[in-house]
C-alpha cells in the first residue's frame, strides 16, 4: 500500500519512459551476445556470402595466372613484336594482390567482425545508451548511435554489396570468365606452337596455322594480342569496381539510410559545440543590430 503510494507520488512519466529504454537497451544486449553472435554467422546468407568470395579469390587467382601465361607466351613471338603487351600483362598483377588482399579483408571480417560486432560493439553502444539516459549527456547518445551504426555496417555491408554485385553485375562477371578463358587458350596455343618440333616453318607460320583465320602475319597477331589486353584491362576493371567499390558506396548508403531513419546526430561533440557557439554569436550580433536601429 505505501509502495505504491511512493510510486505515484516520486515516479513520473519520464522516469518510466527512462526505465523503458533501458530495458530495451538491456535486452538488445542480451539478444545480441546470446542468439545472434551464434545465429547470424551460421546463416545460410552468411554462408553463400563466404563462398561468393572464395569463388571471387578464386577467380582472381586464375586471371593473374592466366596475365602471367600471356605474358610469359608473348615474349616467344620473333623480333619482340609483342614485348610492350607482355610487360604491360606483367605488370596487372600488382592490381590482382591488391584486389586479393582486399577480399582476405572481407573474409577476414564476415568470418571474425561479426562475432566481435554482436559479442562486443553492439553490447557497448547499448551500454553508452543506458548512460546517455541516466545522465542526460548528448556525448554517450552520440558516441552510442556511432557504435552501433559501426556493428552493423560489420554485419550487413560486407554481405549485402556481394550479394547486390551477383545479382547486378552477374553479366560483368561472365564477361571477365570469358576473358579468363581467352587469354588461357591464347597462351596454351602459343606455347604448342613454340614447343613443336615442325621444320620447314617459321613460328609466325605456326602461329598463323594454330589460330586459323584470326590472324593473317605479325600484325594481325600483334592485333589479336592488344584485344586481349583490352579485355583484361576491362576485366580487371570490373573486378576492382564490383570488390572494393562496391562495398564502399553500400557503407556509405547504410550510414545515410541511418541517419535518415533515425534522425541520428553523427556529428562530433566538438562540432556540436561550434555550431553552438556560432548560433550564440549569430544572435549576438542581431541584437546589437537591432539595438542599434532602436537609437536611430
Amino acid at each position: 500500500m505505501y509502495f505504491r503510494k511512493w510510486l505515484r507520488e516520486n515516479v513520473t512519466d519520464v522516469h518510466r519512459e527512462k526505465a523503458a529504454k533501458i530495458l530495451l537497451a538491456i535486452l538488445i544486449a542480451v539478444f545480441s551476445v546470446l542468439i545472434l553472435a551464434s545465429e547470424v554467422p551460421e546463416s545460410n546468407y552468411v554462408q553463400e556470402t563466404l563462398e561468393s568470395l572464395e569463388e571471387s579469390k578464386t577467380t582472381v587467382m586464375e586471371f593473374s595466372g592466366a596475365t602471367i601465361a600471356v605474358s610469359v607466351a608473348i615474349t616467344v613471338l620473333p623480333d619482340d613484336i609483342g614485348s610492350p603487351i607482355a610487360g604491360t600483362l606483367a605488370d596487372m598483377n600488382k592490381y590482382f594482390v591488391f584486389i586479393f588482399a582486399v577480399l582476405h579483408l572481407e573474409r577476414l571480417v564476415v568470418v571474425e567482425g561479426m562475432k566481435f560486432s554482436f559479442v562486443y560493439i553492439i553490447p557497448i553502444a547499448c551500454v553508452l545508451y543506458i548512460f546517455a539516459v541516466v545522465w542526460g549527456k548528448a556525448f554517450f547518445r552520440n558516441l552510442a548511435a556511432k557504435l552501433m551504426i559501426l556493428g552493423l555496417a560489420v554485419v550487413c555491408v560486407i554481405p549485402i554489396s556481394t550479394h547486390f554485385t551477383e545479382k547486378v553485375c552477374e553479366d560483368y562477371l561472365v564477361y571477365v570468365d570469358e576473358t579468363i578463358a581467352e587469354a588461357n587458350a591464347g597462351a596454351e596455343k602459343v606455347n604448342e606452337v613454340t614447343a613443336s618440333g615442325d621444320e620447314g616453318t617459321t613460328v609466325l607460320d605456326k602461329l598463323t596455322d594454330a589460330f586459323e583465320t584470326v590472324v593473317q602475319g605479325a600484325s594481325d597477331l600483334l592485333a589479336y594480342f592488344e584485344n586481349v589486353l583490352k579485355k583484361c584491362v576491362n576485366s580487371l576493371a570490373i573486378m576492382i569496381v564490383t570488390t572494393c567499390v562496391l562495398p564502399i558506396f553500400v557503407l556509405l548508403f547504410f550510414r545515410w539510410l541511418l541517419k535518415e531513419l533515425f534522425s541520428l546526430n553523427l556529428s562530433g561533440p566538438r562540432m556540436d559545440f561550434v555550431l553552438q557557439e556560432r548560433k550564440s554569436g549569430r544572435k549576438a550580433i542581431e541584437r546589437d543590430w537591432e539595438k542599434a536601429e532602436g537609437e536611430r
